[in-house]
């Protein structure tokens, strides 16, 4: 049976009421969710952060330090996936090609995940140096040496804290808008929270340790102890970034649905797609049977603004068919995606 289809793509667009006097254009951008100075701010932190690295390095091999040493290890994941996040930022900000249509969007989420997968890798070593430093009992600790990197190592990790914080709380906070904070100064903010967390807990261990010389066990169990909060800190970011690459929908399809169903004449929404290029930049395509009576435009339009009304748009796609009900019914794909 042929259907009568119309399609409408907005990329990306804003839709104005035909009452207004501002023309409607299809190719007006959304206001940018990405922080002009995020890219600057990164490598301002990337700078602290392999300063103090090296340093951290050779005060811990000094002080005999694993927990030391464990840390500098954090600050060079921390280092890398900075690395990561700002290649990532360059590669997005390429236009789209023919091959790439939707850009480079995409590399700021891969940036994000091999960068908490930097961090896992390397907390799996020290956490089993820190085992096999238990079961052998091989322990030269220099205390002082160790509380003064720690110190140090605690007001730097504050510092990159202070620096990429600014950056995380510089977005607009929208009733209706997800979060739209780069992924990658997430995954940068997640890295900082660990290494913090750990410093506090290299400078606990070595006060321990020169209060009760005989407690250098400390420096291994403190390697254990915030391994493990260090991959807690960074698993969310690591599942938002699987959650993306694997096109996960930001919102229901049932709120998506249930929104389209309301637009007077749509009797039937069925293949409703939704999913995010980078957080704040959501793509949507669906059908739409309509009664044959309807003004398809107004249809489209009120579509576009209703999905707009739940979430950030940088593409959509609607494709407005006539409602038969023997067409729908018999197609199987039709009822698998109905809505």
């Amino acid at each position: 049976m042929i259907q009568e289809r119309t399609t409408l793509r907005i990329h990306p667009c804003s839709y104005m009421d035909p009452s207004d006097d501002v023309e409607f254009h299809c190719h007006k951008s959304l206001s940018s969710t990405e922080d002009p100075k995020a890219f600057n701010k990164l490598l301002l932190a990337s700078g602290f952060c392999f300063i103090f690295m090296l340093a951290e390095l050779i005060g811990g091999y000094f002080a005999g330090s694993l927990a030391v040493m464990t840390d500098a290890a954090h600050l060079f994941s921390d280092f890398i996936g900075f690395l990561i996040s700002l290649l990532a930022i360059l590669l997005s900000r390429k236009p789209a090609t023919k091959h790439m249509t939707f850009g480079y969007y995409r590399s700021e989420v891969l940036g994000a995940f091999l960068s908490v997968l930097t961090i896992w890798f390397l907390v799996g070593i020290f956490l089993v140096l820190a085992l096999k430093r238990l079961y052998l009992e091989e322990y030269n600790i220099d205390a002082n040496t160790m509380i003064i990197v720690a110190s140090i190592g605690l007001l730097v990790n504050i510092i990159m804290g202070a620096v990429l914080h600014g950056i995380c709380h510089g977005h607009s906070h929208g009733p209706q808008m997800q979060d739209p904070d780069n992924i990658n100064v997430r995954a940068a903010s997640a890295h900082v929270l660990g290494d913090l967390v750990q410093s506090i807990g290299v400078l606990l261990a070595a006060v321990i340790i020169k209060i009760f010389p005989n407690a250098q066990a400390a420096d291994p169990i403190c390697t254990l102890i915030f391994s493990v909060i260090i991959i807690f800190t960074t698993a969310r970011v690591g599942k938002d970034s699987i959650g993306l690459l694997m096109q996960g929908s930001p919102v229901t399809r049932d709120k998506l649905s249930k929104a389209l169903k309301q637009i007077s004449g749509v009797r039937h929404v069925h293949d409703v797609n939704i999913w995010s290029l980078t957080p704040g930049r959501n793509v949507v395509t669906a059908h739409l049977a309509v009664d044959d009576y309807c003004d398809k435009d107004v249809i489209l339009q009120k579509a576009t603004s209703s999905v707009k009304l739940l979430l950030p748009i940088f593409s959509c796609t609607f494709q407005v068919e006539s409602y038969k009900v023997d067409g729908i019914s018999s197609c199987k794909f039709c009822r698998l995606r109905e809505c």
